[in-house]
């Protein structure tokens, strides 16, 4: 049975061990990861380098470039864009990603 001490306690024989904590951390960096991606979807900022320099402040590498990635193709889903804008804005992301 589980104690209100957090324990798990054997109803037999009344050994004790204690509950396993569960690793949130990737919880934690999925909710920050959500509140950039509000923040800077909607700025101005149309480079690939530009957007890594503010979000590499908050997140490692690899999470600022798939972040940065997401967000300019989110950009261009939203602009309903021209072909050829859409080239550059995804050659941008492609940067990102490289």
């Amino acid at each position: 049975m589980l104690a209100p001490s957090g324990e798990f306690v054997c109803k037999k024989c009344g050994h004790r061990w204690p509950l396993p904590q569960a690793d949130l951390t990737w919880a934690e960096l999925e909710i920050k990861k959500a509140k950039l991606f509000e923040k800077y979807i909607d700025e101005p900022i149309e480079e690939c380098s530009e957007l890594l320099s503010k979000l590499r402040q908050e997140l490692d590498e690899k999470s600022a470039r798939l972040l940065a990635g997401k967000i300019l193709i989110q950009r261009a889903e939203r602009r309903k864009l021209a072909p050829a804008e859409l080239e550059k804005l995804y050659a941008e992301v492609e940067k990102c990603w490289g």
